[in-house]
């Protein structure tokens, strides 16, 4: 927010110089990035009226002007089209330089003396008019220093205004906080306002349909104006405050837009259907062309004005096109009203329009200043523009605006700031920035909180404005003593470190992605469209486009990290990532969020060591990984059973079982989704639940005595159909394994010569051991056959010898 030095002196007497001040306003909260000095490029201009104007004989558009500075008349010779007898303007005296250069001399012309130049606003660097003199108002005296008159020298302090402060948006607001800071009395705004002719109900009639949206709207009506250019000081103002003029009714509301801090908005009354303003929803399709040249389509959600056959005015944002005021506006119907700051927000966001009115609609205007800022706009119209204000004014609202009450306790406050402070201290600060006391206690005060403070609503609020006023430095810069407890973990969180702790100890590195995702993260993983997958739910306000989603999987977030360190020429990437998946949210319920476990595997072959063998990277690497995880988490088993998924190769991928429960998927990642991640190394991919280990429980280590007695070793080999899963085979085993048998290895499978056709052999290695005694090949031998014989039994399998 730009604010003017000289402006705020309007409203409140200021002693300090604007360094200071500025210094005082950021100590207090309201930061003020910079402090712009301001003084006119040009010295020794004075004011001067036009005492006579004389056509030239030469040259009709040419006059001789006699012009009063002050102290004597001179002459001058001017081309300027508005040279009129009784018009005051800038005059430059012989050896004034002008700011492009130009040094003024006297000179002959055709036997009479030029003395003098009169200038333009242009010629002074005051704007881009060039066409005509400098007009100045009648009150400035001849012979007075025009950048006196004018006040061209100024202070813009720059104040960078957080979300909570939408007082501070407005000139007014500025000079109230510094009248708190500084004890000084804000001025009143005196206002006289003439009504003259007809009714406004007469022309005008505005209906509300959406008062959720709109809880106040105002209007009136002022006839017979008359559309020129403002004068100087207001395009003066509104320029150095970031505005850029337009004309003087546009002109006027944005004044009152810095002033007071209240958007308003004037419509040409004659353009609108019916002479209505009807405010309402958008409906489905509408498109409005807004004054800014852009058509823009509108939606059910956003509120408009509309007159009796289309949208006008996107509410709160930007008005349209087909009733902006223009040269030949001469009826104008001045809007102020109060919208709804969330509503406001969206629809400026939707549109990814921002401007000045939707600044501060969103953040909450005044809404009990609405109509003073329609009066004040009004009065300022009739200066500039002329005409008459119509009789009345529409008022619609719903309900009254109240101010809400909050209290403080002196005790609170100097527990929280560290300081005393006495009732009174509370009250005089308070008291200034315009909240009335309304009740007294012991050790409490009650304040009515002003309409233009929205974000006073708790006691802590008010503490944190007696902190302001009071300052800042007065709370003592002592390290307070907390007592640091200790918070045990939970079983929950014991497990999960235990899974981190498994997975960095097997040489994978933990990774946090985004919980957000886009729809094309879908298309790269080749995820079919009816794949529950792809049922994702919708953010209402994404930060950006890439993040409109919440995850239904890990896997993109890991493939995308693979894909970067990849290209960054990493050997290898071995990562996992622990973290909450989303469904779809129902029309009843909220998202729900389920934990889950993803682990990638790549490795790009390196042949430049010969020496030195390769180590393998495959599936069974990412297999071995799950089984280890699963045996150190309460001992559960993860089996798996082949089917053909999305995202992997087919014949390469499998669902991981925990008993008769599917937990998760695993697989080599297909060759057409490498290519869409750039990806030329084989990926291995695991995805799990995590809520299977959860009940599972934690592991604990346990030490067990080495063998005290020799092992005796046997080979098995069973041969079964092609059909039949090794899970199924170590299942029997599990099932029937003999009390001695210590441990078993698959150490070959085999199909082919000479076995039957649709047959494989699974070849084991078993250890058989005991812990009290040395067995002999008879107690071994019967073992093994009874052991052969449940396989058979369980299986219908047979041996190869």
């Amino acid at each position: 927010m730009k604010v003017s030095y000289n402006w705020l002196k309007e409203f409140v007497t200021i002693d300090l110089e604007p360094d200071l001040l500025a210094e005082k306003l950021t100590l207090s909260g309201a930061e003020v990035e910079r402090v712009e000095k301001i003084r006119p490029l040009f010295a020794g201009v004075v004011v001067g009226r036009i005492v006579s104007v004389e056509p030239d004989e030469k040259e009709q558009n040419r006059t001789w002007c006699r012009v009063d500075i002050g102290s004597r008349e001179i002459t001058t010779l001017c081309a300027a089209p508005n040279t009129l007898k009784g018009l005051l303007t800038a005059v430059a005296l012989p050896g004034v330089t002008l700011p492009g250069g130009y040094t003024v001399e006297a000179k002959k012309i055709e036997g009479r003396f030029s003395e003098a130049v009169l200038c333009s606003e242009k010629e002074l660097d005051l704007s881009d008019n060039s066409s005509a003199i400098l007009e100045l108002p009648s009150t400035f005296t001849p012979g007075q220093e025009l950048a006196e008159a004018l006040k061209l020298e100024d202070y813009i302090l720059d104040i960078d205004v957080t979300p909570n402060r939408p007082d501070l948006l407005s000139i007014r607001g500025v000079a109230r906080d510094i009248a708190a800071l500084t004890g000084r009395k804000l001025r009143k705004i005196t206002l006289r306002l003439k009504e003259i002719g007809p009714p406004i109900e007469d022309n005008a009639a505005v209906t509300v349909r959406a008062y959720r949206l709109c809880p106040r709207y105002c209007a009136r009506l002022i006839r017979g104006v008359a559309i020129k250019k403002s004068p100087f000081r207001i395009r003066r103002r509104l320029t150095l405050c970031g505005i850029k003029p337009v004309n003087n009714v546009v002109d006027a509301t944005n004044y009152l837009l810095l002033e007071l801090g209240q958007p308003l908005h004037a419509f040409d009354h004659e353009r609108l259907a019916e002479g209505k303003i009807i405010v309402r929803r958008a409906r489905p399709g509408e498109r409005i062309m807004t004054i800014d040249g852009e058509e823009r389509q509108l939606s059910s959600p956003m509120l408009v004005i509309a007159d009796a056959e289309k949208p006008v005015a996107v509410a709160g944002v930007m008005g349209g096109i087909s009733t902006e005021i223009s040269d030949y506006t001469s009826m104008v119907l001045l809007e102020s009203a109060y919208f709804d700051p969330i509503s406001i927000r969206r629809t400026s966001r939707a549109l990814g329009l921002s401007t000045e009115a939707s600044r501060r609609f969103e953040r909450g205007v005044d809404p009990r200043a609405v109509p003073l800022a329609l009066d004040r706009a009004s009065a300022l119209i009739l200066e500039l523009a002329g005409g008459k204000i119509a009789s009345g004014v529409i008022d619609k609202k719903r309900r009254a605006f109240k101010n809400i009450s909050v209290s403080i306790r002196r005790s609170r406050t100097e527990q929280l700031l560290g300081y005393p402070l006495t009732s009174g201290e509370i009250t005089y600060s308070l008291n200034g920035l315009g909240l009335e006391t309304e009740k007294k206690g012991e050790d409490w005060l009650t304040f009515k909180i002003p309409s233009w403070r929205p974000d006073l609503t708790r006691e802590v609020d008010l503490i944190e404005e007696v902190a302001r006023l009071t300052g800042f430095d007065r709370i003592p810069a002592v390290m307070s003593v907390n007592r640091i407890t200790y918070q045990p973990k939970t079983a929950e969180q014991k497990i999960l470190d235990q899974i981190r702790e498994i997975l960095c100890g097997l040489g994978l590195d933990e990774v946090i992605t985004y919980s957000f995702m886009e729809t094309k993260s879908f298309d790269r993983l080749h995820i079919p469209l009816v794949h529950p997958l792809r049922r994702a739910c919708e953010i209402a306000n994404p930060v950006n486009k890439a993040q409109g989603l919440l995850r239904t999987t890990l896997i993109p977030g890991l493939l995308e990290i693979m894909e970067r360190n990849m290209n960054q020429k990493a050997d290898q990437v071995n990562i996992f990532e622990l973290g909450n998946v989303f469904t779809e949210r129902s029309r009843s319920k909220m998202p729900t969020e389920r934990m889950f476990l993803s682990l990638a595997l790549s490795r790009r072959s390196d042949t430049s060591d010969w020496c030195r063998p390769e180590p393998t990277l495959d599936f069974y690497t990412l297999k071995g990984i799950l089984e280890i995880l699963g045996k150190r988490l309460g001992g559960a088993e993860i089996t798996f059973q082949p089917v053909d998924l999305p995202v992997f190769q087919s014949g390469q991928n499998a669902r991981l079982m925990m008993g008769e429960k599917i937990v998760g998927i695993a697989g080599t990642v297909g060759g057409a989704i490498l290519e869409s991640y750039s990806l030329s190394a084989p990926v291995y991919l695991a995805e799990l639940e995590v809520s299977p280990f959860l009940k599972a429980g934690s592991w604990t280590a346990r030490f067990q005595n080495l063998d005290q007695y020799p092992s005796v070793r046997r080979d098995m080999a069973l041969v079964v159909d092609k059909s039949v899963l090794y899970a199924t085979i170590r299942k029997a085993i599990e099932t029937h394994r003999p009390e001695l048998l210590e441990e078993y290895i698959l150490f070959d499978l085999y199909e082919g010569n000479p076995l039957p056709k649709g047959k494989k052999s699974f070849a084991f290695r078993l250890k058989y051991c005991s812990s009290y005694d040395t067995l002999c090949e008879t107690t071994v031998n019967k073992m093994h056959r009874a052991f052969q014989e449940a396989l058979v039994s369980a299986l219908g399998c047979s041996f190869r010898e």
